[in-house]
């Protein structure tokens, strides 16, 4: 089966071409970029960028069949591609292959559950992920549940893949750094670090609205910002270990 790109059209264009293409964009007739729109045609660029500079879309499908040979009960599932992508932009395909046996089968990071069949650790992330922004975003949860939008409509492809799907690949690297040395926990300080900058936004919007803004949302994040204002979330490994008691005992109930 043909693995899908995980690059955004034109990825295989140079540094230069896309970081032109995307100034253009920002800049329309000539006007000239203020600093913000300079900074986010630089992410733009980045995120075309950082399969491509890998060497291509080559070297991607190869790493990923290898893992569906290495582990023919998984296969390739989708969102896989991010997450292979991004280790390509550090190492060679062999160890970039390496490095995605590990995250997937060893602590803390143990993500196969989430590709695996009937993805039963990606309910039990979603679940966990629902809790704690009743419990550190209460007025936005409490939003978010009147407007009919619920957790998988928006959080779903930034967890399964801690967000390489789309997101500035400085804050992407600096959450896997923390993940890899630390498991799960960054990943929902991060999410409720962004949650908590667009709550504001949020507050005053309607359903339509809502799944609009999260779809533009990861393209205006600054990822430095993010990640410090996560640190600050007094989020602790006791919150996270309580939401998954909570749904290992719900299945066993039924």
């Amino acid at each position: 089966a043909a693995v899908p790109s995980a690059a955004p059209a034109g990825a295989g264009a140079s540094k230069g071409d896309a970081r032109t293409s995307s100034a253009s964009s920002a800049s329309g007739a000539g006007r000239k970029l203020s600093k913000e729109e300079r900074k986010l045609a630089r992410k733009e660029a980045e995120r075309r960028d950082y399969v491509a500079a890998a060497g291509g879309q080559a070297s991607l499908r190869r790493v990923l069949r290898a893992y569906a040979a290495h582990d023919p009960d998984v296969g390739y599932c989708q969102g896989m591609n991010f997450i292979a992508a991004m280790f390509l932009t550090f190492m060679s395909e062999e160890e970039a292959f390496w490095l995605l046996v590990h995250v997937m089968n060893e602590e803390p990071c143990r993500m196969r559950g989430l590709f695996g069949e009937g993805m039963a650790h990606a309910h039990r992330v979603l679940h966990v992920a629902e809790g704690l922004i009743r419990q550190f975003l209460p007025k936005l949860a409490g939003h978010l549940e009147r407007e009919n939008v619920h957790v998988t409509m928006y959080v779903t492809q930034w967890l399964l893949t801690l967000y390489a799907s789309s997101f500035p690949f400085d804050l992407v690297t600096r959450v896997w750094d923390c993940f890899l040395a630390e498991g799960w926990k960054i990943v929902f300080r991060v999410m409720l670090a962004i949650l908590d900058r667009a709550s504001p936004d949020l507050m005053r919007l309607r359903f339509e609205e809502i799944l609009g803004y999260f779809r533009e949302l990861p393209g205006k994040i600054d990822g430095d910002a993010t990640l410090d204002a996560s640190l600050k979330i007094p989020l602790r490994r006791r919150h996270i270990e309580k939401l998954e008691t909570e749904w290992d005992a719900r299945q066993k109930g039924r």
